[in-house]
């Protein structure tokens, strides 16, 4: 079983610090913006005042939504400083850190809640960064992901000339055992490819194909090969809410 995957580097290069994507996604960087995480909190909302961190921030765009509209104690943590810097666009004074999705700056069962949104598929160890989940959750605290995952579980996308949510993601069962094998009870998985579709429908429009935006992160402009490569991988998107017990 894959138990590790290729971080994505912070370098000029990477999608998540590109303005090519930003322009499509704006400060939420992810397929469908706040209106996924607006769902799953209909569902299972948090008190107000608990304590939620966002692992991957960003910009701080859920921050700032947890703190305004749902009177949440968010804080978020990110690897990137640049989008760290770049918060002042949503709002100066939000209470974000950089650091690492597998070693969080939180004493053990504290946080009341913890979201991930498109970063799982970035980190080098997820095993271990669910572990640390798992770790500074409080019992019958819950876990929110969302990310990019593999249909076709026999692809080649991990051979991608740029290390990225693409060639990081894992199938679906490989995140359910790794869920499971770290504690967590699993409330619901739910597909959300329509989100993922959306997007790249908007990056076609934006760039003409999805070949030339793959163009602007490859040196060898190779972005037809790219293109192919995630097509032969039928890349879904997923939500899944987790709790520990």
């Amino acid at each position: 079983m894959k138990t590790s995957n290729a971080a994505c580097p912070l370098s000029q290069s990477n999608l998540y610090e590109s303005v090519a994507l930003h322009r499509v996604t704006g400060s939420t960087i992810r397929p469908g913006g706040l209106a996924l995480l607006e769902h799953v909190l209909t569902l299972y909302p948090f008190r107000s005042g608990a304590r939620v961190l966002d692992v991957g921030c960003g910009m701080g765009a859920t921050v700032d939504y947890l703190r305004e509209r749902h009177k949440l104690c968010a804080t978020g943590l990110d690897l990137s400083q640049k989008l760290l810097s770049a918060r002042v666009e949503v709002a100066p004074d939000l209470p974000v850190v950089r650091g690492r999705a597998e070693n969080l700056p939180v004493a053990g069962g504290k946080l009341d809640g913890l979201i991930c949104e498109c970063v799982l598929s970035l980190v080098s160890e997820p095993l271990e960064t669910l572990a640390e989940f798992y770790r500074v959750l409080k019992p019958g605290g819950i876990l929110i992901l969302s990310d990019i995952y593999r249909r076709n579980p026999r692809d080649a996308s991990g051979n991608m000339e740029i290390d990225c949510c693409l060639s990081g993601a894992a199938t679906r069962g490989e995140l359910s055992d790794w869920l499971v094998g770290e504690g967590f009870t699993m409330f619901f998985w739910q597909d959300h490819s329509h989100l993922l579709a959306e997007l790249a429908a908007k990056l076609v429009f934006m760039y003409g194909s999805m070949a030339a935006f793959w163009n602007q992160f490859t040196m060898a402009g190779d972005g037809q090969k790219l293109e192919k490569l995630t097509t032969d991988m039928r890349p879904g998107y997923y939500l899944i809410v987790a709790q520990k017990i």
